[in-house]
């Protein structure tokens, strides 16, 4: 059984994530989407898991973590989930923290297109 941590803030969660989730869906036995804290916040943490409990509620695979503290000053390591194969990340930050503490990872490639990313979408909210 091949677990994946998918991590990320999610803010928003946008048609970019829900695409690359269902790209790999059935390359894994177990997908946890592990939900960091961290600005830019568009949403609070409870929130941002609820949406994404609802999209994927359809998909039994699927985890949804909420995780304390944020990836971008490794403040999030202690909170991370446990059981996990591979590290599934299209930020190059998570590639090199994966590098440091010899995680195995996978580079998935980030969607793109109007909707699809997160700074775009927070451009809109004025943040």
């Amino acid at each position: 059984m091949v677990t994946a941590f998918f991590p990320g803030k999610f803010q928003p969660p946008h048609l970019g994530h829900i695409l690359t989730i269902n790209k790999i869906y059935n390359q894994y036995d177990k997908i946890i989407i592990g939900v960091t804290e961290g600005p830019p916040r568009v949403m609070s943490l409870e929130d941002t898991c609820n949406i994404l409990r609802e999209t994927f509620k359809y998909m039994p695979k699927i985890e949804i973590y909420p995780i304390i503290n944020t990836m971008d000053n490794e403040t999030a390591i202690p909170y991370l989930p446990k059981d996990w194969d591979v590290i599934l990340t299209g930020n190059e930050y998570v590639v090199g923290l994966a590098k440091k503490y010899g995680w195995n990872y996978k580079r998935i490639a980030r969607s793109k297109g109007i909707g699809y990313s997160g700074t775009e979408i927070r451009k809109l909210y004025g943040l």
